[in-house]
């Protein structure tokens, strides 16, 4: 196997997964500084509560946190897709034997530290394409055996990545349109159309705005909470996928 500059190449990815984690740091200050400021319901009677709040959406202060916790986010998805890529790139690389890579990939962030809204707005829209970058389970069992714990956690991670794209995937798939009957979500599913299969008709049905509510499918409520289950922690697991893989090569290295 080809091994070069093996070591400096890995430490590079520590060094990207360390910045991934400081933006995540930086989501989690951000959210803790602008929950500070905000009236306590526990506090308040529920009107003056709801006065409060109200008062306080308008202040300088709440847009200055809000703003900061939308840049927070959008900074910390972007490093957390492009680390996904290294990892993915590194451990195919080394279990393939090749030369290690001069340049990993780097999230894509505007010079000078500038994050204007439309840069936000494209992360938030496109996911800093962490989906395209979900690695497949398997380079990591040329590195070790199936009973090696850090090959067993690489192999894990990887499986959980690919549990929250079929979440991302797949969230949508479960609702219908349907005739509310003054209960919450209960009702009569809007009847399919005719000449198209159930699939095709629950979409078609959706789309076309028939019935007068949007529900999760009768008997389907404990899947679709597995699937946001999966869907949402996409960018925590980007990171454990990193450190185990991190953790891998620095023992075979």
């Amino acid at each position: 196997m080809v091994r070069g500059q093996w070591p400096e190449a890995i430490e590079r990815l520590a060094v990207q997964l360390s910045h991934a984690e400081a933006a995540d740091r930086r989501v989690e200050e951000a959210k803790s500084a602008g929950s500070g400021q905000r009236p306590n319901r526990n506090d308040l009677a529920p009107a003056e509560y709801q006065r409060q709040l109200h008062a306080y959406l308008q202040t300088p202060q709440y847009k200055a946190a809000d703003r900061e916790l939308r840049v927070a986010v959008a900074l910390s998805k972007a490093h957390a897709a492009a680390l996904l890529r290294s990892a993915r790139k590194v451990l195919a690389r080394y279990a393939d034997g090749k030369q290690a890579p001069r340049h990993l990939p780097q999230p894509r962030i505007l010079p000078g530290g500038h994050v204007p809204q439309w840069w936000m707005n494209t992360v938030n829209a496109t996911y800093a394409g962490i989906w395209r970058a979900i690695p497949s389970a398997g380079p990591e069992l040329r590195l070790g055996s199936p009973d090696d714990s850090l090959v067993q956690e690489v192999a894990k991670q990887a499986r959980l990545l690919q549990a929250s794209r079929v979440g991302y995937r797949k969230r949508g798939t479960l609702y219908e349109a349907y005739i509310p009957d003054g209960t919450p979500s209960a009702g009569r599913s809007v009847p399919p159309i005719r000449g198209l299969s159930p699939e095709a008709s629950r979409r078609a049905n959706l789309l076309l705005g028939r019935g007068s509510g949007m529900r999760v499918q009768p008997g389907r409520d404990e899947e679709f909470d597995q699937l946001h289950t999966d869907y949402f922690p996409v960018w925590d697991r980007s990171r454990a996928y990193a450190a185990a893989v991190l953790a891998l090569l620095r023992a075979r290295t």
